[in-house]
């Protein structure tokens, strides 16, 4: 199935890199199908030109074109949007990178608040958000993510968790939110688009069966999980191929 497809799709943490450090096979993997190779992540404090800097410092060449990010293509969804004003919860690159394309961020009285994985997130900023939402804000959400693999088997908190925190304050049946990333479909019809690939012609490698597994199943792409309950590792791939 890897070596038929016309276009590769990979999952980041857990799958191409653990905490930034690039995983040895993904590394070959990534040189040997090169020219067929997009990450879709729902990564939401990096841009797609720092991940292509870290694959460089690590002897993998990929161009930031392959790379689609959940966060930001959040900011560009908001960013189309006219008369809004928004309470970004976000790492600080994601928000210097909201205001470049225009988007008005404010604290007080927003009609969007826009969640992503904040590592500087405080009560303070839980209580703002829930009350913008509360007074009629819409949100917009990255992912829904919990948590994603660290190093040493460790998790990291994700959006999710921060979004668990909010529908605790402010009830989901009262709150409509627009998630942006996996298993939502854009990122998936981005990565295809830009390989000129239909999706029943590609396929998608991650480790978490709820965002990569029926994410890309419900978009028409043939998934492959690794780790996690899944016998295959992404070594096995690689061998496969190779063999």
């Amino acid at each position: 199935m890897l070596s038929s497809a016309k276009g590769i799709l990979l999952d980041w943490d857990g799958c191409v890199a653990i905490d930034n450090r690039v995983l040895p096979f993904a590394g070959k993997l990534i040189e040997q199908y090169a020219d067929r190779i997009a990450i879709v992540s729902n990564n939401s404090t990096h841009l797609p030109c720092d991940f292509a800097d870290i694959l460089a410092r690590q002897g993998v060449r990929v161009s930031h074109e392959r790379i689609f990010l959940a966060g930001v293509e959040a900011v560009r969804y908001i960013a189309t949007i006219r008369d809004i004003r928004v309470l970004l919860l976000s790492a600080p690159k994601i928000r210097r990178y909201a205001r470049d394309l225009g988007v008005t961020l404010v604290r007080e009285s927003p009609n969007v608040v826009l969640l992503m994985r904040d590592a500087r997130f405080t009560y303070a900023k839980l209580e703002h958000a829930a009350n913008a939402l509360r007074a009629g804000a819409k949100l917009v959400v990255a992912n829904a993510d919990l948590t994603h693999p660290g190093p040493r088997n460790r998790v990291v908190p994700e959006t999710g968790a921060l979004l668990a925190a909010l529908l605790a304050c402010v009830g989901e049946a009262q709150m409509h939110r627009h998630l942006i990333g996996k298993p939502g479909p854009l990122l998936f019809e981005q990565a295809c688009a830009y390989l000129g690939v239909a999706p029943e012609a590609a396929v998608m490698i991650g480790d978490n069966p709820d965002t990569d597994g029926e994410g890309a199943m419900n978009a028409g792409i043939r998934p492959i999980l690794i780790g996690g309950s899944s016998p295959l590792r992404l070594e096995h791939l690689v061998e496969l191929t190779a063999a």
